[in-house]
């Protein structure tokens, strides 16, 4: 080995000869400077409308009286919905909830207002579809205010002297629009260039392993691996941090956001995300010695950021392992420095603490891998020797040998089969909880009457709430909830018990943080529901001595489809058929990818037939196996339309595997079908249209979303899993699914039958030119 190079000249020496390889690798340039732009774009894209309007909802009308057309009247005024049709009973109102037409129904029973007027109690049902939690809860919120303010308006009150409950307003610290924008895109971004960089951190390393040129990279350093290393992975994180300031300065400053606290605190905790990744990256290589395992852990580790950090549902009451898992996550780190920093304005001491975990990941993770690097310089490359024969001729042939390719690959059968597997136990841990357990809130009791002390010693027996301070200045109880030490905030107001006892009652104030909105709706739905039921009972006895009358129309949601209206049931069913895409996916381009390496030829349409049906049939095992086996012990939604899913889930594989066999036949080498297609997923869950609709992204964003099969597996799975709906009422998603497995299994039967493709040049044969 070279001596006598100093720390700097390492780095030096390391850095070109990494920017070498870069400026002469097309994927990796793609990687650097073309999937970020265009992720970001995508994103900024998606989410640019903020809020969702012009939800579609129906209106089931049996009464058809004064009161249920000033009903109809509130809802065609409302802003945020829409009444797209008035199915003539409920049985038709469900077929069009199944098919998607709509999300909600106001459902108005016959004779009504006759009873409303004679002051018997009945009620007025808002059915949403829970399995589409997002957008029908929102339908169900604005369709709820617009009926309670048709039935003020008809006179359906009660009397002045009677008792009601008091009204809580809620107020969002930090996103007082409630935009989407502000709450998803911050989080889906970073996470995005972070899930990429980690691919690429693993590639950089590893391909230094598997190609044998990591010996004589050491000697190049003069056998200063820690400098060395810092040279190599400089280049990918100074280029995903330029992305991540370049999304920063987008989102705080042209979609004017702004940032609430310290705007260098910020830029610093990205830098430190990002060279936390790289070294676990790094480390991920040095642990297993193997560039296919530790990318496909890395995707696993970096990818999971968005559901295990808590920013949806909470963690606080889920189970051991998803606390801890969340706890060596740095997205989780990060995610509540930049919580704190860009929505809430946190004190820069309170900040500290997570930027100081980042950076224990950074040197901890790099310093251990150094020590198990070192014992790699002059050993041979571990990776495992994979082959591949050509392409068989015939059908039966040719199906056979993509099965024998499948089992004797480990790298693609770990990914096709065991990766399924794995993650039909992992994933659902992070919604293991399903909803908000003892979030910490903060209150002020400026009434301090029995019912105020009744209602706080209810509350605070709730499952969703855990009173953890109590104030006498609302200004102290909100700075605790701006130093991200609580969850909400709630003040009594003077004078509640003597204003509802006037039956004239003044407000609850609640104040929630605004980075993560869904946590904070269900915070929100927890506590009005806790309020009401709480004051109910309070006021009881009080209603009862003055024997006054109540409303007597009432308004009840009910969620159809995942009852229970849990965050993990409705997630869960909707991602599964990205992790079905993905598994697939990144199987079939590896197996392009060794052709590539191999040189295998091209193929006859029987031959091309024959890999295309091995791969649909491997797909469609392990998508009835998840939705299946898996659905079944983790109890989640299933079963609904048996037959239609036996005739689905062999078109949903058969798409992604024709895209599969398309995209992969550009890979020169088969790693890259990880490293370039991991940091896809997370768009693509975005653009199927689970958690933000699709008619409120740009029209050139749906139609690119259009041309990937999850867009379309995604609502196709969740209806006939959860909602039970029959294949007609699923036309929308099956036809284009039939109609990408045509285009694109066309499309790649054009690629690889037109003469092959030509021999590559390794990693290790570009670098005897640097």
């Amino acid at each position: 080995m070279a001596s006598g190079v100093t720390f700097g000249a390492a780095v030096l020496v390391s850095w070109r000869r990494e920017r070498a390889y870069i400026r002469r690798s097309p994927w990796d340039l793609l990687l650097l400077f073309g999937m970020p732009p265009v992720a970001l774009a995508i994103v900024a894209a998606i989410f640019f409308a903020g809020v969702i309007r012009d939800i579609p909802v129906g209106l089931v009308d049996m009464d058809g009286s004064h009161l249920s057309r000033t009903v109809e009247r509130n809802l065609l005024a409302a802003p945020k919905i829409r009444l797209e049709k008035a199915p003539p009973d409920l049985s038709a109102a469900w077929s069009a909830i199944r098919s998607a037409q709509v999300y909600c129904i106001v459902y108005i029973p016959p004779g009504l207002e006759s009873r409303a007027q004679r002051h018997e109690p009945d009620a007025m049902l808002i059915y949403f579809n829970a399995a589409f939690q997002t957008i029908g809860s929102q339908a169900a919120e604005a369709a709820r205010a617009a009926v309670q303010a048709a039935i003020r308006r008809a006179g359906d009150a009660a009397p002045a002297v009677a008792l009601h409950p008091p009204k809580v307003q809620v107020t969002i610290i930090g996103n007082s629009q409630q935009s989407f924008e502000l709450f998803l895109a911050p989080l889906v971004a970073p996470l995005v260039l972070n899930l990429l960089l980690s691919c690429a951190a693993v590639f950089c390393v590893g391909r230094e392993l598997a190609d044998g040129t990591f010996t004589p990279w050491a000697e190049q350093v003069g056998g200063r691996i820690l400098p060395g290393l810092i040279g190599k992975l400089a280049p990918y994180v100074v280029i995903y941090w330029g992305w991540c300031l370049v999304w920063t300065a987008y989102l705080a400053g042209w979609r004017g956001w702004g940032v609430q606290g310290s705007v260098s605190l910020l830029l610093f905790g990205q830098l430190l995300l990002f060279c936390a990744t790289a070294a676990i990256a790094t480390l991920l290589v040095a642990l297993t010695r193997d560039t296919d395992t530790a990318l496909s852990v890395s995707a696993l580790y970096a990818g999971s950021g968005l559901s295990f950090a808590g920013t949806t549902l909470p963690v606080n009451g889920a189970p051991l392992f998803t606390r801890a898992w969340s706890a060596i996550l740095p997205s989780t780190s990060y995610l509540q420095m930049q919580e704190q920093q860009l929505i809430l304005g946190t004190s820069v001491l309170r900040s500290l603490e997570p930027l100081s975990i980042l950076m224990m990941f950074s040197i901890g993770a790099l310093l251990i891998a150094v020590l198990r690097l070192k014992r790699v310089v002059g050993a041979p490359p571990s990776q495992d020797e994979l082959s591949i024969p050509p392409a068989a001729e015939g059908f039966v042939r040719s199906f056979l040998q993509t099965l024998r390719v499948v089992v004797t690959a480990r790298p693609i059968l770990s990914t096709i089969v065991f990766s399924v597997v794995l993650y039909g136990f992992y994933y659902p841990a992070a919604y293991k909880g399903q909803a908000v357990i003892k979030l910490p809130v903060a209150v002020v009791d400026q009434d301090g009457s029995p019912v105020s002390r009744g209602f706080l010693r209810r509350l605070d027996a709730t499952r969703e709430v855990w009173i953890a301070e109590q104030f006498d200045s609302i200004g102290a109880a909100q700075h605790l909830l701006r130093q991200d030490r609580v969850d909400g905030v709630i003040a009594i107001p003077h004078g509640l018990e003597a204003s509802v006892l006037k039956g004239a009652p003044g407000g609850i104030g609640a104040w929630f943080k605004g980075a993560y909105l869904v946590r904070s709706r269900f915070l929100g739905q927890a506590l009005s529901s806790a309020i009401g039921a709480s004051l109910d009972e309070a006021l009881e006895p009080l209603q009862a001595s003055r024997a006054l009358p109540t409303n007597s129309v009432s308004v009840i949601q009910r969620p159809l489809y995942d009852t229970t209206n849990g965050y993990g049931d409705y997630t869960v069913p909707g991602v599964a058929s990205i992790i079905l895409q993905a598994t697939l996916l990144f199987g079939v381009a590896m197996y392009m990818g060794l052709r590539r390496e191999r040189s295998a030829g091209r193929m006859t349409l029987r031959a091309f037939l024959g890999v295309w049906s091995g791969f649909t049939l491997l797909g469609t095992m392990t998508t009835l196996f998840f939705f299946g086996f898996v659905f079944w012990f983790q109890d989640y939604p299933r079963a609904g339309n048996i037959p239609g899913m036996l005739i689905c889930a062999p078109l949903f594989s058969a798409a992604v595997s024709a895209f599969g066999l398309l995209v992969g036949s550009a890979f020169e080498r088969h790693e890259r079908s990880m490293q370039i297609l991991a940091g896809t997923s997370i768009p693509f869950f975005f653009l199927a249209g689970l958690s933000w609709p699709t008619f409120e992204m740009p029209a050139v964003v749906q139609a690119l979303a259009r041309l990937i099969p999850s867009t379309e597996a995604v609502p196709l799975f969740v209806k006939l899993n959860s909602m039970g709906a029959t294949l007609g009422e699923c036309a929308s998603q099956l036809v284009p699914l039939v109609v990408l497995a045509v285009l694109y299994a066309a499309a790649a039967l054009h690629r690889l039958s037109g003469g092959g493709v030509a021999p590559i040049s390794t990693s290790a044969q570009t670098l005897q030119h640097l």
